[in-house]
């Protein structure tokens, strides 16, 4: 079975070793070999996408506040070097927004990015608006970028806008999700690789690939590929393929 970089995504970027979703975090997944990124997406207040998991700061920055009630020069303020994590070891770690990304994109054209439409952002704008938003943001580089999300119609929006790419992430493993994967037959299916019986037979037949998370280490990845999984998704990648690398 051949292990390589194709078969590993950056969760959030090289997050065990520097702070998620941020152009560092990115840039040192690509520098380490990565090609496969993925990042999530939440919008300002100004409708600006950034690169960001959770709605509030508190964690990437220590922040009582919400990145959709912020301006994107509001957000410039505050450093997301996760303090809680990292102490002070990354100060003045600017906001990421997506358009970074698309340039990093440009930068590295062997590498693609899984962007991922977050929740809040959809039930505080909309599902369309948020899509575009991101859509046209990512336009240039739009080959190389796959819209993914645990909702539905976020992949139905985009996929009318043109987005070649799609992956849908499961919330659970039954039968409700296999018949809605069929359904909307994206090119990727995510899951939490605990939510799935380690079985040969256990992974649904489809046009898609399956992405497993989060997983960070190299036996049980290699167990999961054996097991039919096209992809691991991590974030210790620069670990993963380092490991993979060595004779």
């Amino acid at each position: 079975m051949k292990i390589d970089a194709s078969r590993f995504v950056a969760h959030r970027g090289y997050a065990s070793k520097y702070p998620e979703n941020t152009l560092l975090s990115m840039t040192k997944a690509v520098e380490a070999g990565a090609l496969f990124l993925e990042c999530d997406i939440q919008l300002t207040a100004d409708l600006v996408p950034v690169v960001h998991h959770d709605a509030n700061l508190k964690r990437s920055a220590g922040a009582d506040a919400v990145v959709m009630d912020l301006t994107l020069e509001e957000l410039s303020r505050f450093s997301f070097g996760e303090p809680g994590r990292f102490s002070q070891k990354f100060p003045g770690v600017a906001v990421t927004k997506l358009e970074d990304l698309a340039g990093l994109l440009a930068e590295n054209p062997d590498v693609t990015l899984f962007v991922e439409v977050k929740e809040e952002s959809l039930q505080r704008f909309g599902v369309e608006l948020v899509v575009d938003k991101i859509f046209q943001t990512v336009r240039p580089v739009i080959e190389r970028c796959v819209a993914i999300s645990f909702a539905a119609e976020p992949l139905r929006a985009a996929s009318k806008l043109g987005w070649k790419r799609t992956g849908w992430v499961l919330t659970r493993w039954d039968e409700e999700q296999r018949r809605e994967a069929q359904s909307l037959a994206p090119d990727y299916l995510f899951c939490d690789y605990e939510e799935i019986p380690p079985r040969p037979d256990s992974l649904w037949k489809g046009k898609w690939k399956w992405v497993l998370y989060e997983i960070a280490d190299v036996k049980l990845a290699e167990k999961w590929l054996g097991l039919g999984a096209d992809m691991v998704e991590t974030m210790d990648v620069g670990g993963m393929l380092n490991f993979i690398g060595k004779p």
